[in-house]
């Protein structure tokens, strides 16, 4: 059930109505019973497996909470591990090796195409952070029904953002019907269909006759192509955080920030306090630090650097592009902070402000194809082709225009615009920009396209 589709809308406005009809004390089971419905639309296959991972992490916190004993900690974030490691990789390398020879496998034959489990990289960090944070003593007690919407709750259940518990927990009971989160919810969904279905799906019809058959097209086709991939990444993901939080702030609840005009950074690791924001702030609290942070030398530093990018890396897809991509990322962190230690915005010059922006702007895009292509052969292939002369080009107008879009709706979110110096005219806002994005949407013809991060 797609954000950008009907049966998301029915099925959101059926809820909204019960919600809200509904006595307070019993609208935490009525989100619960739409998030199940929600999760078993998808893969009812998956929906048992799903509740039993739940009630086992559950288990396990009540364990550590009762007796404080370090094997409950390791036993917990252990199996969570496991259950990621078997359905993302074991299983999806064992079904490649069943097509690609002649290995017969019958268990593995006999699994269904959807073999990875809905969300799975998602919910696995967020219980695993619940399980650490038990152990860390920042909660005492943990009640099953609380636990169980923090992790079933369908507007982030399958992107993210990754929630921690004192994200939510504390809005649990307390959720009212209030023009403040009405307005919230109606721009925030707004802006994610236009970053999700008029930019990023867009972006993608003009660019993925490029990927499929690069050779056919001329160099610089295959430069902006690289560039646009990045922001159609941006608009997609950010556009289905825009969605969900939207959903959320329309039953009563916030839920975490993912993005914060990341294409605006000045250096890499202001990029990553931007971009995916919940993962970065996962990855730093439960690996970075835990491997001593920012108190070790500087070898031990890069060294630590370099490992959580490349696990951040493959937590994104089980193929080795990804963990190029992110082992990348990793040494340009390293690289930076070795040669110019911590960057602060502020203390930098317009002119330094610039040459930053275009360094971290043309570096992660340029590494783009890593997260797309998932061979070396075929990102060796498309490389090569940007020295074609001749070929088929994709640098028309209407590009240029979503992709000056994209940069723009950064620009917004920078300056932070509907949060503050937009928020007395929202009552005409509202309805103005419903009124624009409706019209926008009759005009395009688009198929409903799944969202990219979906798939991990």
């Amino acid at each position: 059930m797609l954000f950008n589709s009907i049966d998301y809308f029915y099925f959101f406005a059926i809820c909204y109505i019960v919600y809200w009809s509904s006595p307070n004390q019993f609208r935490k089971y009525i989100l619960i019973f739409f998030s199940i419905l929600f999760y078993g639309y998808w893969s009812p296959s998956f929906l048992i497996h799903f509740l039993l991972m739940i009630c086992f992490s559950h288990i396990i916190v009540q364990l550590i909470l009762k007796t404080k004993n370090k094997f409950y900690l390791f036993l917990g974030v252990g199996i969570n591990l496991l259950n990621l490691i078997f359905f993302k990789y074991i299983l999806t390398y064992l079904q490649h090796l069943t097509k690609e020879s002649a290995i017969s496998i019958p268990f593995i034959q006999s699994l269904s195409e959807l073999a990875l489990p809905l969300a799975i990289s998602f919910y696995t960090f967020q219980m695993i952070a619940y399980i650490v944070d038990a152990w860390r003593g920042k909660f005492i007690e943990s009640p099953f029904i609380n636990f169980l919407l923090f992790i079933l709750f369908f507007p982030q259940l399958i992107a993210g953002p990754i929630m921690r518990h004192d994200d939510f927990f504390d809005q649990i009971g307390k959720a009212k019907l209030n023009w403040d989160y009405i307005s919230k919810g109606i721009l925030h969904i707004l802006s994610g269909i236009v970053k999700k279905v008029l930019i990023a799906d867009q972006i993608a019809k003009a660019i993925n006759p490029l990927f499929a058959d690069p050779g056919s097209f001329d160099g610089l086709s295959i430069l902006m192509s690289a560039f646009a991939f990045s922001l159609q990444v941006y608009g997609d993901f950010s556009g289905y955080t825009d969605l969900a939080r939207g959903s959320a702030f329309l039953l009563g609840y916030e839920i975490p920030e993912n993005f914060h005009s990341p294409f605006l950074s000045v250096s890499f690791s202001e990029f990553w306090s931007r971009w995916h924001i919940t993962l970065s702030t996962w990855i730093r609290d439960y690996l970075y630090i835990p491997l001593g942070g920012n108190r070790v030398t500087e070898g031990r530093f890069m060294f630590n650097t370099i490992t959580v990018m490349s696990l951040a890396g493959l937590w994104h897809g089980n193929t080795y592009t990804f963990f190029i991509w992110g082992f990348l990322h990793g040494v340009l962190l390293a690289i930076e902070r070795f040669s110019f230690g911590k960057i602060d915005r502020k203390a930098l010059s317009l002119i330094q402000k610039i040459f930053g922006f275009i360094y971290v702007f043309i570096g992660f895009n340029l590494l783009s194809p890593f997260f797309r292509l998932d061979s070396l052969d075929k990102i060796f292939i498309y490389w090569s082709a940007i020295s074609n002369t001749k070929g088929l080009f994709i640098y028309k107008p209407d590009l240029w225009a979503l992709l000056f879009a994209c940069l723009f709706l950064n620009f917004i979110e920078f300056k932070d615009y509907f949060q503050s110096k937009l928020k007395k005219y929202d009552k005409i806002l509202v309805p103005g920009l419903a009124l624009i994005v409706f019209f926008a949407l009759v005009k395009i013809e688009n198929p409903v396209e799944t969202f990219i991060y979906f798939q991990f």
